[in-house]
Formats: C-alpha cells, sequence, structure tokens
C-alpha cells in the first residue's frame, strides 16, 4: 500500500467494520471525495481481488489490500457526477461487476424520523421493511428496520451468501432506524437481519414489516414489492361508505380457508376455494364473512402472529388473495378480519426481543407477560410500537380492501391487573388498575381508521365490562362499531345444556341479556371460542339423544337471530353429517332472508324501541314470547318460544288487532322437525292474555321457536271489525247484565232461603231447650218422690189443692170488683 493512501486510513474506525462493531459504515465505506480523489474502501471478506471501474472514463483502478480481512482502498481521481462499480474476482476465480452499496446516501428523512417516533407515520410500511426500486440507473433493494438497542445490524440473504459482513447498514438517526440500499437485491430474494447487541451476542430475525415470508415459522423473510390487482369493487367501496352502523343488518360467518383447502379431490387452488367458499355463505344466507387470522402464524395457532405483514402460505399469493377479497365484493359479501394488536408469542421468529432486549413488549413482566398463557403484550407507550399496529391495519385495509378488523379480547391490555393477583401487576401514575397506554392507543386506531376508511368496521371482544366500548372517541369511548356480547353466549348457551325438565330454574339466563341489550351496539356471537368445531361443537353441547340435539340446535340459532344484537356463527364445512347440513342450511337460509327483509328485526337494534316482552315470566312453562318492531308502527313481528320438551297449545297476547301468519317454525319438516305448525292466517282475538287485550291460540311444537307476521286490518275492515266488535261488546253487556239479574235474584232467594233456615233453626232450638227444661222437671220430682214420705206426699197435695181453691176465689172477686 503507498503511503498516501496509508496516511488516508483511519485504522480504528476500519477495525470497527472488520470486526462489525459499528453503526455507520458509510462513514468510512464507499467513495469520500479527499483533496482532489476519491478515497475508495470496501470490505468483501472472500474476495481475491477489487477494482474500480469509473464508468464515466470506463477506466480500471485495481484496489489494494489494506487488511488481510478483506478490507480494500485506492484512489481514484476526482471527477464530476462520479459513478463507479466494483469489480470482484472471488476465489475460484470468478469476476462480477457489483454497484457499491455504500455509494448511496439515506433515503428515508428527518420528517419520516419524526413521524415514526411521534407514532403518526401511518404507512410506515412503505419505508421500513425491503423494497425493491431504482436508485438513479441502479435496481436494487431498500432495506431499514427499527432496532435501537442494536450495537450493528446486517442485512443477510441470498444476495449475500448470507454473511452479515457485508452489507453493515447505517443507524440514520437516535431513534434505532437502520438503512442500507443493495444493490442487485432483487425480489423473491431471501433475507433476514443479523443483529448484534453491545454484550457481542449475534442473532438473526425476519423483518417486522416483511410482506412476504417462507418456512414453517417465517423464519426467512422474502423481497417482495406490495402487490396488486385489477380491483372490480369499485362499486361496493363507494357504497360501503354509506353503512348505518344502527339500522344496517349484519349477518356474519366466521370461517377459515384452511378448512375448505381440499375438501374435495383436486380442489385445492385458491381460485377453487373462493368458489367453495362463496357458494357455502351464499347458500347460508350469510352477508359477511369473517376470517381467522391469514396473517404468517405458528403452524395450528391461528391467532399467534409471527409475521403481521405477510400473508400465510395456506391463503395463497397476495394477489390470489386479493382476488379472493375481490370476488366477495363481487358477490355482495363484506369480509372482515380477524386482527391481533393485543399480544404476540414468546418466540425468536417473531417481535419477541428483536433487537437484544424488549422493543416491542414491555420489559417489566408484571405489565409485558400475560400470566396463565406466557404471550407478550406490546408496548403501547412506546410510538414506534403503536406506529407498527396502526399501520399495520391500515395495510390489510388499504391494499387488501378489508372490510373490517375483529381485534382481539382488548380486556386483557386495559387492564394492569387482568388474570393477575395481588402484587402481580403495578398501578398507574394515578394508582389505577387502567392501562392508560393501552387506552390511548385504542383510542388513537379507531379514530385513524375510521377518519382515513369510512365505512370500515371495528369489533372486538371485551370480557371485563369497559364502559362505552362502541362510543364515539368524542363522546368519551373507545370508537369500536360492534363488540361481542359474551354475557349473553355464556348465559345462553348455559341454559340450553340443561335437560328442558330443569330449565324453569335457569329461567334468568335467557331474559337477562335484555337488560343491558342496548349499552352497546352488540354482536351475538356462536364463535370459535366457544365452539371449537363449529356447528358440530354446538350440536354435541346441546342435551338428549340425536334428535333432541338437532331439535336444541335450531332453537339455540333460532333465538339467536330474533334476540336484539347483530348476528356471528363459526362455521365449518362438513362438520355435521349430510342430512344434518341440509336441514342447517335450509333454516340459516331462511331465517337469514327474514333478517334482510324484515326491518323489525334490525333496524331498531340499537334502541330498546324495538323490542317488547309479551311474557317473561312463564318459568315453569319454559316459554317466552315478544315482539320485534322497526321506524314503522305497523311492521312488526310476534316471536314465540318454547323451551321446554313437550308440545303445547298456548294462548299468547299480541299487541295489536290483526291477523298474524306463521312466517318461520323451527319444527318445521324441511328443517328436520317434526311439522308441528300454525298455517294460514290467524285472526286476533279480543280477550284479554299476558295483558293484553288481544290474543292468539297457537300450536307449538317441543323446544322449538316460531316467528308470526303481523297485518293491520284496511279502514274497511277496521270499520266491519268495529261494528262486529260493537255488536260483541252490546251482546256482551246484555249477557253480563242477564248474568247481573240471574246473580241477584240468586243472591235474593240465597237470603230468602237462608232467613227461614234461622227461623226454623231458632224454633228448633226452643223446642229442644223446653224439652230439656221439662225432662229435668221430671227427673227433680222423681228425685225427691223417693226421699219424701207418702203422708208429706199427701199434706202437700192437700196444701197445693187449697192453695189452688184459694186462688180461683181470690181471682172470681176480684173480676167482680171489675
Amino acid at each position: 500500500m503507498n503511503n498516501k493512501l496509508y496516511k488516508m486510513m483511519n485504522w480504528p474506525e476500519i477495525e470497527e467494520i472488520i470486526y462489525s462493531d459499528g453503526d455507520n459504515p458509510h462513514r468510512i465505506l464507499g467513495a469520500h471525495k479527499v483533496g482532489s480523489n476519491y478515497l475508495i474502501q470496501a470490505f468483501y471478506p472472500d474476495a481475491k481481488e477489487i477494482s474500480v471501474l469509473v464508468e464515466n472514463t470506463k477506466k480500471t483502478y485495481p484496489m489494494e489490500l489494506a487488511d488481510e480481512a478483506g478490507f480494500y482502498a485506492v484512489l481514484v481521481p476526482y471527477i464530476e457526477k462520479f459513478r463507479y462499480k466494483l469489480v470482484i474476482t472471488d476465489v475460484n476465480g470468478v469476476e462480477k461487476a457489483v454497484d457499491d452499496p455504500y455509494a448511496f446516501g439515506p433515503y428515508m428523512d428527518r420528517e419520516d424520523f419524526i413521524k415514526f417516533g411521534s407514532g403518526i407515520h401511518y404507512h410506515i410500511y412503505e419505508k421500513l421493511g425491503a423494497h425493491p426500486m431504482k436508485r438513479g440507473t441502479v435496481q436494487g433493494t431498500l432495506f431499514a428496520v427499527w432496532a435501537p438497542s442494536a450495537a450493528r445490524v446486517s442485512v443477510i440473504g441470498d444476495f449475500n451468501n448470507w454473511d452479515g459482513r457485508v452489507c453493515q447498514m447505517h443507524r440514520l438517526d437516535p431513534i434505532g432506524v437502520f438503512e442500507i440500499f443493495v444493490p442487485g437485491a432483487k425480489e423473491n430474494d431471501g433475507y433476514q437481519f443479523e443483529i448484534k447487541t453491545r454484550s457481542g451476542l449475534i442473532f438473526k430475525r425476519p423483518d417486522p414489516y416483511a410482506m412476504l415470508s417462507r418456512g414453517e415459522n417465517g423464519m426467512i423473510s422474502v423481497i417482495s414489492e406490495r402487490k396488486s390487482i385489477v380491483w372490480n369493487d369499485s362499486k361496493w367501496l363507494t357504497q360501503r361508505r354509506k353503512f348505518d352502523l344502527d339500522e344496517a343488518p349484519l349477518s356474519i360467518c366466521e370461517i377459515s380457508i384452511d378448512a375448505f383447502a381440499g375438501r374435495h379431490e383436486g380442489r385445492n387452488t385458491i381460485e377453487e376455494i373462493t368458489s367453495d367458499i362463496l357458494e357455502y355463505v351464499q347458500n347460508h344466507g350469510f352477508n359477511t364473512i369473517e376470517l381467522m387470522p391469514v396473517m404468517k402464524h405458528v403452524p395450528g395457532h391461528f391467532y399467534h402472529i409471527l409475521d403481521f405483514f405477510a400473508l400465510d402460505d395456506s391463503n395463497g399469493t397476495p394477489e390470489e388473495f386479493m382476488k379472493f377479497i375481490d370476488a366477495c365484493h363481487t358477490a355482495g359479501i363484506r369480509v372482515i378480519l380477524d386482527w391481533v394488536p393485543t399480544f404476540f408469542p414468546k418466540s425468536s421468529c417473531g417481535l419477541s426481543s428483536f433487537d437484544g432486549k424488549c422493543l416491542y413488549e414491555y420489559e417489566d413482566p408484571r405489565i409485558g407477560v400475560h400470566p396463565k398463557s406466557g404471550d407478550l403484550i406490546f408496548d403501547y407507550g412506546r410510538k414506534e410500537v403503536t406506529n407498527f399496529l396502526i399501520s399495520n391495519a391500515l395495510y390489510w385495509i388499504e391494499n387488501y380492501h378489508i372490510d373490517g378488523l375483529r381485534t382481539s379480547d382488548i380486556s386483557r391490555i386495559l387492564y394492569l391487573d387482568y388474570d393477575r393477583k395481588p402484587g402481580e401487576w403495578i398501578a398507574n401514575i394515578y394508582g389505577g388498575n387502567e392501562n392508560l397506554e393501552a387506552l390511548e392507543f385504542l383510542k388513537q386506531l379507531t379514530t385513524v381508521i375510521h377518519k382515513n376508511n369510512p365505512g370500515v368496521i371495528l369489533l372486538t371482544k371485551e370480557t371485563a365490562c369497559w364502559p362505552q366500548v362502541t362510543d364515539s372517541v368524542d363522546d368519551g369511548g373507545l370508537g369500536f362499531d360492534y363488540k361481542w356480547n359474551n354475557g349473553w353466549t355464556r348465559d345462553f348457551l348455559s341454559y340450553m345444556q340443561n335437560d328442558p325438565l330443569f330449565r324453569a330454574g335457569h329461567h334468568d339466563e335467557l331474559t337477562f341479556s335484555i337488560i343491558y341489550s342496548y349499552t352497546e351496539r352488540f354482536i351475538l356471537g356462536f364463535t370459535h371460542e366457544e365452539l371449537e368445531k363449529g356447528l358440530e361443537g354446538l350440536y354435541y353441547l346441546m342435551p338428549g339423544d340425536s334428535v333432541q340435539k338437532m331439535a336444541n340446535l335450531r332453537l339455540a340459532i333460532s333465538y339467536m337471530m330474533v334476540h336484539p344484537g347483530r348476528k356471528h356463527l363459526y362455521m365449518e364445512p362438513d362438520a355435521l353429517t349430510v342430512d344434518q347440513s341440509v336441514f342447517v342450511e335450509n333454516m340459516l337460509s331462511k331465517l337469514n332472508k327474514l333478517y334482510y327483509d324484515h326491518d323489525a328485526l334490525h333496524q331498531l337494534d340499537s334502541s330498546d324501541g324495538g323490542f317488547e316482552w309479551i311474557n317473561n315470566m312463564a318459568t315453569d312453562e319454559c316459554m317466552l314470547s315478544f315482539v320485534r318492531k322497526s321506524n314503522d308502527s305497523t311492521e312488526m313481528l310476534l316471536v314465540v318460544a318454547n323451551m321446554a320438551g313437550v308440545e303445547r297449545t298456548v294462548e299468547i297476547g299480541v299487541p295489536a288487532d290483526g291477523r298474524y301468519t306463521e312466517i318461520f317454525n323451527s319444527d318445521d319438516i324441511s328443517y328436520g322437525g317434526t311439522g308441528v305448525l300454525n298455517e294460514g292466517k290467524k285472526e286476533a282475538r279480543r280477550k284479554e292474555v299476558d295483558g293484553r287485550d288481544y290474543s292468539l291460540s297457537i300450536k307449538i311444537g317441543a323446544v322449538s321457536l316460531c316467528i308470526f307476521s303481523y297485518v293491520p286490518y284496511t279502514e274497511q275492515e277496521k270499520k266491519i271489525r268495529a261494528i262486529k266488535e260493537e255488536e260483541e261488546i252490546k251482546k256482551e253487556a246484555e249477557r253480563q247484565e242477564k248474568l247481573a239479574a240471574l246473580k241477584e235474584m240468586q243472591s235474593k232467594e240465597e237470603e230468602r232461603l237462608l232467613k227461614e233456615l234461622k227461623e226454623k233453626y231458632e224454633r228448633e232450638l226452643l223446642e229442644q231447650e223446653k224439652a230439656i227444661e221439662e225432662k229435668y222437671e221430671k227427673i227433680e220430682e222423681e228425685r225427691i218422690s223417693t226421699i219424701v214420705s207418702a203422708d208429706a206426699i199427701k199434706s202437700l197435695s192437700a196444701k197445693k189443692k187449697t192453695g189452688a181453691r184459694t186462688s180461683k176465689k181470690t181471682t172470681t172477686k176480684n173480676s167482680k170488683k171489675k
């Protein structure tokens, strides 16, 4: 090495490059103007020789080996608009000309870092990750990664023999973003980030922003441009903006694409699976699909996401998945995606301790680790982390035209003491148990999505009764559109699992949900969390033999469809037998059609004015009856449910006079029932039942539910009915008058008979008293006669006679004087 070149070498910095310890290789590598020359330095450990080809002059300058580790340097005369290539000869004598990665300056700018650090760079995925591009005339890939705790980061891959010494990245700012442009790195090349910690530990990580990955766990990220197709859903997207959260019907079929793969021999392509899914969903009458997570996940565990931006292999290529969404929109089917912003798995293939320290997760395990599952909780206090999550949500919505996101249980992140014992959690700055950072993240998430994408709906699960989940952020809520009604699902399934003989004691589990049904915009669901195998799981939850299980299953689905709240069913194809599947398909198709066609079943779902109990107190009979209403007072539906295991004929009160027609009965033969139906139109009778002036007499099968539509009478019919009712009222009044007169006569007759009986009783009582007195006198005389002599008796008798005569004379004299 010539002396001039030697003096220009910064040996401490060269050692930093050789030992891969630095975070600013651009400071020394590449071309740097020195006086009237360019000092060009390169580090290629496996190179035998390197020359610099100046493209402006076509001259070649051999580089000198400054260090045997593979560090080369050369001085080249200064030229305006200097362009060069490195001509590398490897140990096998193979020569190739490459562009120097260190000839390219930073791509991201200060504004990017400010926005990212503030958590408002909502399309940061366009800057971080791997992005094929052309810089000037050079085609290559820009790599960028956030790793603030790393001492050094290199990108390794198919383009550099996976050698971490070659493409060392430049830390651009204190926030910790590393970047490098690698010429020749092309689409479909695999890559990783090699990270060296300050303690000297070296490990490899996939790209958190990779849009494609390979391998079972997605350990190898793949360079990929953002894909797109020729979309045909512009009309759908325009119409989507008009979706009415309070009044529009929403019937969701939850599925996984995996479940439809390979259903039939030879049907394995995404195009065929798309056709299969659409046929299945449309035949059952759903208007919305909810997909279990489609991101790269731990095999067999959909909700343990490894690559948040990368599509899992089982869902096809990005273009194929986009075509699936487009086909759904063309068919009028909304697509919602399950999305997991509340946790991620502890795995070296994911975000766990990404740069050697806790980066995406909280550092303190009392906040950052779920005590039961061991999953990691995102650090919502770091704006770069919340930026990652929000940009990921927007990525799926804007690039794949997803119509909505359903987040996992937000209770896990809203409460610091969730599933934790005293002493196992840390209070917030106010001493409370709320995670204020997570709360702020959720509000920002819902606000940004609704602002940028009107009509996209956000659903969530929340199991700890956090208030105002579906109220707007401006009104103090979290801003979600719908919330799973887990309480209803838990109570109703608990009730249905009881044998009908014992359901009377659990009646409150049926009626309690109405008390809080209008506190949020709720979705009623039989989800994958409650039913592991969809309808098969629901079937086996039910009591009884196979016939009874099917009857209970039909009742459960029917009750969900008429209860206030949007609808959600987890479905797995081929879960039931062929016959059972046909019956369920027939019934669900009918129920969904009724749900869409009748405003009473959805229009006032968010208002208590849309529901009215008829009878919720028939506990012993295990029966319920209620009315669903719409904004049109004449449009209402009467629902009667018999949860008992016996067929009944019952009288049900109705809210208004008119004709009632049975439009659905879960006991219909076409649904697999016994056929206990109410045929024809039924006219309400003026008879008070359930506190109503009018009533119907209906038949209802065991464990079944029926729905009656209501049609009011025309004005002419009302007049005729009024005349008839007037006559009936008049006849009833006459009958009542006759009945009253008859009762009065009966009362008088009863009074007369009572008087006679009383007089007779008094006479008989006097006679009995007199007879008793005479009997006692006789007994007294007989007793005296036994103790007095005969002479005394005679004397006594004589005195009595004398006294009698004297009394007689006295009486005569007195008479004469008068």
